[in-house]
């Protein structure tokens, strides 16, 4: 393996160790009000993007339907989603934030923007722009590798 291709796993192998000590801290912060990472995501992609269908947000966050429509089912069942008509589509409803989930998500950014200024003082500001900037860049790669590998499966 080349230095390259060495800090390249070395980089992935960071992203997956980091990815689940986010998901383990969100979940924690986040079960008093019985939610999860995975839940706060979703609430997440509504707010950002509006209302969505759950194919499309699957397609998005790159995993199957069936996870994201369990996870949406979670959230109707706590009032913090609604579904509405699609006019573009009859059978597949959109999902929007309820006004209570909206709420939800606006304390959720509170707590995780607290969270954010004690974890800030241990990292160096010109790093992690570097480092967004490298995440921003292999996120791009990996969305084309994915899609040139659809379109050769698709073949």
């Amino acid at each position: 393996m080349t230095d390259r291709a060495t800090d390249l796993y070395r980089t992935i192998t960071g992203i997956r160790r980091c990815f689940w000590l986010l998901a383990t801290l969100s979940d924690e912060m986040l079960a008093d009000l019985g939610l999860t990472a995975s839940l706060r995501a979703i609430l997440e992609h509504l707010d950002e993007f509006g209302p969505q269908t759950v194919p499309q947000i699957a397609r998005e966050k790159s995993v199957q339907r069936q996870s994201i429509q369990a996870l949406v089912d979670r959230l109707l069942a706590l009032g913090l989603v609604r579904t509405e008509d699609n006019p573009a589509h009859r059978r597949s409803v959109l999902v929007a934030l309820t006004p209570q989930g909206a709420a939800t998500f606006r304390g959720i950014r509170r707590r995780e923007a607290q969270r954010l200024t004690e974890l800030q003082g241990a990292l160096d500001t010109k790093g992690l722009t570097v480092t967004a900037d490298t995440l921003a860049a292999l996120r791009a790669a990996l969305q084309t590798m994915i899609k040139e590998e659809r379109h050769d499966n698709d073949d």
